[in-house]
């Protein structure tokens, strides 16, 4: 294992723990000050740690869990050489009214959701650099309704 991999790995560790508890002051540590974080589902793109840290603590806000409600990672894996990072999970909750869209789609206060969402990363000096989070829209703005591309 390259130093690069153990590196990655505790990377890794540190993320998924304060990921899962929502802890943002030990999420801010493990990006990079001029990283991005872009949600592909809008085209959203947050730059820099002050936008990306906006961007949790109104993620953080915008549900909560309770019980068995949180997220879950299924899928969590690196690439050899310690630069790509792929975090797979899936993110039950319920929507508050601190939901911070304007958009007239956004799901309703009380909403339960179960939302499965890839954060594919590339990794810089040891920190997050750019993340794509992946997920399917619809699942949130409409739950519950089947939307058929192919069949």
């Amino acid at each position: 294992m390259t130093t690069a991999t153990m590196n990655t790995s505790s990377l890794i560790k540190n993320f998924t723990a304060a990921f899962t508890s929502d802890n943002i002051e030990n999420w801010k540590k493990l990006l990079s000050p001029n990283g991005e974080w872009k949600i592909m589902a809008t085209g959203e793109i947050f730059r820099g740690l002050d936008k990306m840290v906006e961007l949790a603590n109104r993620s953080v806000a915008a549900r909560k869990h309770s019980g068995e409600l949180g997220i879950k990672p299924i899928n969590v894996f690196q690439n050899e050489e310690g630069t790509k990072l792929c975090w797979e999970y899936v993110h039950t909750g319920i929507v508050t009214d601190k939901w911070p869209s304007t958009s007239s789609q956004k799901p309703a206060p009380g909403t339960k959701f179960e939302l499965p969402i890839m954060l594919m990363c590339e990794i810089q000096d040891g920190k997050l650099f750019r993340v794509r989070e992946y997920f399917d829209l619809l699942t949130l703005t409409e739950p519950g309704v089947s939307h058929h591309l192919y069949s």
